[in-house]
């Protein structure tokens, strides 16, 4: 799970830094690719993702039932039944939420959005079980 190590060092990074506004658009950038890597590590744990499928991370800006539908038609059971996924889906949606202001409009004004996302992200981490870049067996 490389592209999730790299994520956690871009908010390790970020959260050392003096200025977390100076990592605005990786950071989001990040969040956004970890968001959507965390959620595909989960279903792959409970093994419950069609072989050659993934989540794309704009789905988390769909309204639920289109949400709903793209992962159905990615997924070998349904939705209802993976436990925990409503509240992943909640921060993923979170870390989504205004990605592409963040990303391409002008700098935020404080750090407190973007520390708002690194608490989503790591909430989410905790919810799929995967810790440093593997996923846990827990």
């Amino acid at each position: 799970m490389e592209i999730l190590k790299e994520v956690d060092e871009t908010v390790s990074e970020a959260l050392k830094s003096r200025d977390i506004l100076t990592h605005q658009r990786r950071l989001i950038s990040m969040l956004s690719i970890g968001a959507q890597q965390l959620l595909e590590a989960y279903f792959h744990r409970l093994n419950v993702i069609k072989p050659g499928t993934q989540v794309k991370h704009e789905w988390f800006g769909m309204g639920e039932r289109n949400l709903d539908d793209k992962l159905a038609s990615i997924l070998t059971t349904k939705t209802g039944k993976i436990p925990r996924l409503g509240e992943v889906l909640v921060f993923a949606r979170r870390i989504e939420s205004g990605r592409n202001e963040l990303i391409y409009g002008s700098p935020a004004v404080d750090g407190r959005l973007l520390r708002e996302k690194i608490d989503a992200y790591l909430e989410m981490k905790r919810l799929t079980g995967v810790v440093d870049g593997h996923k846990s067996r827990a």
